[in-house]
């Protein structure tokens, strides 16, 4: 009975007596190369190899960003260029057909007016205001005719070539440069009078044409007693016309 009471203790001693080491841990192949690669100690050829490869990748994407950088401008100039020749061949269009119409809208406002003037004349003011309205409604809905802007100071480059119709007073108040062609601040009823297309206190229709002034040199004048002033390159710039 004690014999087999000792028996655990005599198994555990004996385990104990042939128990091996425990293994230590040797470096792999794959650990000798991590440590080649991310250590703090780069081989200076190892180094070199990389540094140059760098240096390839960059300079292949510099040649390319400067290639595609290239190519867009290229596109945007000939978008321009095609954007510019539309405007101009729309205005082109719109200002022959305003031509067209020209004879008719001087008929129409003619006879119109001389019935404002009729009525207005045996007391029917009101019948003579009415028409007196519907003419300016007219101009405005089928003429596009528009208010004195002042100046053309709001139009860009993107309208050269574009017309407009305006109602305007002629007037000697006010700054303008250039002759026959003005640049866009200029003064759009004081450019109609030293133009010679309406007089000073005159009222009329009035075609404003947009022009490229980038390459224009505007030389002032005296004319119709209004004097213009010099000025070198405006970007924008108008001529008018009395329709």
């Amino acid at each position: 009975m004690n014999l087999l009471l000792g028996f655990p203790q005599l198994l555990t001693r004996l385990a104990e007596r042939h128990r091996l080491p425990t293994p230590t841990r040797t470096p792999t192949a794959m650990q000798l190369d991590d440590d080649l690669l991310f250590g703090d100690e780069m081989p200076a050829d190892a180094r070199a190899l990389l540094d140059e490869a760098e240096r390839t990748v960059a300079e292949v994407r510099r040649k390319s960003e400067q290639t595609v950088g290239g190519v867009r401008d290229i596109a945007e100039r000939e978008i321009a260029a095609i954007r510019l020749r539309l405007s101009a061949e729309e205005a082109a269009v719109q200002l022959e057909a305003s031509r067209e119409l020209s004879p008719l809208l001087r008929d129409l406002f003619a006879q119109l007016k001389s019935l404002q003037a009729n009525y207005a004349g045996t007391g029917m003011l009101d019948e003579a205001l009415a028409i007196r309205a519907r003419l300016r409604t007219l101009r405005a809905d089928l003429f596009g005719v528009k208010a004195d802007p002042g100046s053309m100071s709001d139009f860009s480059s993107t309208d050269v070539g574009k017309s407009y119709l305006f109602e305007l007073v002629g007037t000697n108040e006010g700054n303008i440069w250039g002759t026959d062609a003005y640049t866009g601040d200029s003064r759009v009823a004081v450019a109609a009078v030293h133009s010679g297309t309406l007089r000073v206190g005159e009222r009329g229709l009035v075609r404003v044409t947009i022009v490229d002034g980038s390459e224009r040199v505007f030389d002032g004048s005296e004319r119709h007693g209004i004097r213009s002033m010099d000025y070198g390159n405006y970007s924008v710039a108008f001529q008018t016309e009395r329709v």
